[in-house]
């Protein structure tokens, strides 16, 4: 059995891509009760990222946590989803069988609009986005949330996953961030001094689309620490950003709409999983007027 220098986490934020992990990861890891590496995404349990490292490995992420840390954790949204990642759960339940879970949703569109921008800039999408979101699974994948969930609750009671929206974290952070403080277990009354601050907007971010992705990997490869390797990244794209011009429809050309057309066709993709949604987020829920 192997030595586990530090703890495992006691709370995961698992996702979704591109419905505010990030600006989630900056506010529970202002709380002074709260520990959190400063690796963003460890990705440990996923079989194609960081789970051969070892349990070992991943419990020296949390070691610097202090003897007054109420909960340590970490945010990693590749751990929902399924199936691009199979097994998730299963080896979560298997460490930390008692772990809380926050599941963060988004308006599916405009998560697939961001997604599609992101991969876009990145040099990663050269079709348009009419086509690739219906020929590339992860697209309608990413925002089958229910089904997301459903594979956890095969592993984990109800109460231990937490599931808010987007929306609500945008326009009543305050409470919104007062529930999951709640949840994790630390002081719900704490206020993150930026917590008017929203991280990571993809549209904040005209020269991601400058450096290409094999760029990107080069520099954390030859730059293994990657505080040196994101300083180098950032030059990077300030540098270029001042070469290219922005043309007012979306960075680099990118299409900053999605059609009448195409959203109806995700909206009736979706509509069955965001009515099962539902039983997760109460009859409140607008379900984003999809289901």
């Amino acid at each position: 059995m192997e030595t586990l220098v530090g703890r495992l986490p006691d709370f995961l934020v698992i996702g979704a891509m591109k419905a505010g992990t990030t600006s989630m990861y900056h506010y529970v890891r202002a709380h002074p009760q709260v520990f959190m590496p400063a690796i963003k995404a460890p990705e440990f349990f996923v079989a194609e990222s960081n789970w051969t490292r070892g349990v070992a490995w991943y419990a020296k992420l949390f070691a610097p946590a202090g003897t007054d840390t109420v909960a340590v954790g970490e945010v990693s949204n590749a751990y929902a989803k399924y199936p691009q990642h199979r097994g998730v759960p299963q080896r979560i339940a298997a460490h930390v069988p008692d772990v809380r879970l926050v599941y963060v949703v988004r308006d599916p569109v405009e998560r697939i609009r961001s997604h599609y921008r992101t991969r876009a800039r990145e040099g990663a999408e050269r079709a348009p986005l009419e086509r690739v979101v219906f020929d590339n699974p992860i697209y309608l994948d990413f925002c089958r949330y229910a089904m997301q969930l459903e594979r956890y609750l095969e592993h984990f009671p109800r109460e231990q996953l937490l599931v808010i929206t987007a929306e609500d974290l945008r326009d009543d952070r305050r409470a919104t961030m007062r529930t999951v403080y709640g949840f994790l277990g630390v002081d719900a009354g704490f206020v993150p001094a930026d917590l008017d601050r929203e991280f990571y907007r993809t549209d904040d971010q005209p020269a991601r689309s400058l450096l290409p992705l094999r760029i990107r990997k080069g520099l954390k490869k030859h730059f293994p620490a990657a505080k040196r390797a994101k300083e180098l990244e950032n030059n990077l794209f300030r540098r270029l950003k001042r070469l290219r011009p922005s043309n007012g429809d979306g960075p680099s050309g990118i299409p900053a709409e999605i059609s009448d057309d195409v959203r109806a066709r995700i909206a009736q993709a979706l509509s069955e999983d965001v009515g099962r949604l539902r039983g997760f987020l109460g009859p409140t829920f607008d379900g984003w007027g999809i289901g």
